[in-house]
């Protein structure tokens, strides 16, 4: 019998989405963005007539959850339970099974797995259609692989759901670490996963299918780009997925040339456009990363003391005033003047050496790590220690590089002004 159901993960509701500006239009969009998107997978699952809905950790954004995030996870999961649609559930590391209070019960449809493997089943019209195996974290930490509890345990399509690391994956605590050697020998169908917010499927030895969701609403700049969850149909054995996006607010990281641009009000009319071309008008807001990059005029005016900050003001009142409003998390400035290096190296000078000097040090690493090694340097790295601050231990040659073109180009503006 044909089946489908949906995998989310990572919701984080109720959020606090710091760095957002408490004043404007859109403070409220972004507090409220988590729980609309919540509601947006449950559309979708009755819309779409599924079977159950999978979520595979870090519902709540921390461990002693807000009783506004936990109503709203129940009124959600009721609507399902009135539709005759299964949930299915298991706790992660900011969400862990310690941090309940159990004082907010969850309708009958809904199963939360325990800090003890277990398996369940959905039965339709007398029929087994599934088997959905789980596991929560009991507390914040659990650096155990808990993939080891799974196995097949009969015929029929089987999941795994659960909050784990697979291949240790950056930027994420190694918590409940797997490899996808692991995942394929447990011999089940589908593994749900949560903690990684990057969408990402991995296919297995044996045939199975690993995959993460990513977070369904982007909370941070390195969170860009279309979230949502994972719809999956099931016939005959085999399986389709299809990504839907349930972001209400959208992050972006952009980056805008300074080329063919003379004058600041073409700067801000650019950035305009090409900012609000980016930014569907069909979601409740947008969060841009702008980027300056390139070379031109007007990185001499940019450069000028509090020049920056006062286009980034003006930027920023414009895009709050578009439909829908776009938040500007920040504008960068990475252009360089107007220089050619290698007419630099053609004119000799101080400026040439410099640049001769860089080229020597990246193409001689024993005479860079001398450098290092330098009384001055190495009694800076270990003030920084004892600051806390992380020192390397070893000297990148693309910081010899740049630091050789910023020379020259410092160099260059001085001659100039």
């Amino acid at each position: 019998m044909p089946f489908k159901f949906v995998h989310a993960a990572d919701l984080h509701l109720d959020t606090p989405f710091r760095g957002v500006a408490a004043q404007g239009p859109l403070p409220g969009r972004f507090q409220e963005s988590t729980f609309r998107a919540l509601t947006r997978i449950v559309d979708l699952c009755l819309r779409e007539r599924v079977a159950f809905l999978l979520l595979a950790g870090d519902l709540f954004d921390v461990k002693d959850r807000s009783v506004r995030a936990r109503l709203a996870l129940r009124s959600e999961l009721a609507r399902l339970h009135s539709a005759g649609i299964q949930s299915f559930i298991v706790h992660g590391n900011h969400d862990p099974l310690s941090g309940d209070t159990g004082t907010l019960g969850l309708p009958a449809s809904v199963k939360v797995f325990g800090p003890d493997w277990e398996e369940a089943e959905v039965v339709r019209e007398g029929r087994r259609l599934c088997r959905v195996q789980g596991v929560s974290y009991p507390d914040v930490e659990v650096r155990d692989d808990l993939s080891a509890r799974f196995r097949r345990t009969g015929e029929g399509f089987s999941v795994g759901l659960l909050h784990a690391n697979l291949g240790g994956a950056e930027g994420h605590a190694n918590y409940a670490p797997c490899t996808s050697a692991g995942l394929g020998s447990r011999g089940l169908d589908y593994w749900a996963l949560g903690h990684v917010h990057t969408r990402a499927e991995h296919l297995l030895p044996g045939g199975g299918v690993a995959v993460y969701p990513g977070n369904p609403q982007g909370r941070h700049a390195n969170e860009a780009g279309e979230r949502g969850c994972v719809l999956v149909e099931v016939e005959d054995g085999g399986m389709r997925r299809r990504f839907v996006p349930v972001d209400g607010v959208r992050w972006h990281k952009l980056e805008l040339p300074l080329s063919g641009l003379g004058t600041l009000d073409g700067l801000l009319d650019t950035a305009v456009e090409a900012v609000e071309s980016r930014c569907s008008a069909e979601l409740d807001g947008h969060a841009v990363r702008l980027t300056l990059t390139g070379r031109g005029p007007l990185h001499r005016e940019l450069a000028r003391p509090g020049a920056l900050a006062q286009v980034e003001t003006d930027l920023r009142e414009r895009l709050a005033q578009g439909h829908p409003p776009v938040l500007l998390e920040s504008l960068r400035d990475s252009t360089r003047p107007e220089l050619d290096l290698e007419a630099v190296r053609a004119s000799g000078g101080f400026a040439r050496t410099l640049l001769e000097e860089a080229r020597f040090l990246v193409e001689s690493p024993a005479e860079l790590a001398r450098l290092w090694e330098q009384e001055a340097l190495g009694s800076l790295g270990q003030r920084l220690k004892r600051l806390g601050v992380d020192a390397l231990e070893a000297p990148r040659p693309e910081w010899v590089v740049g630091a050789g073109r910023h020379g020259v180009e410092s160099l260059h503006e001085e001659e100039a002004s």
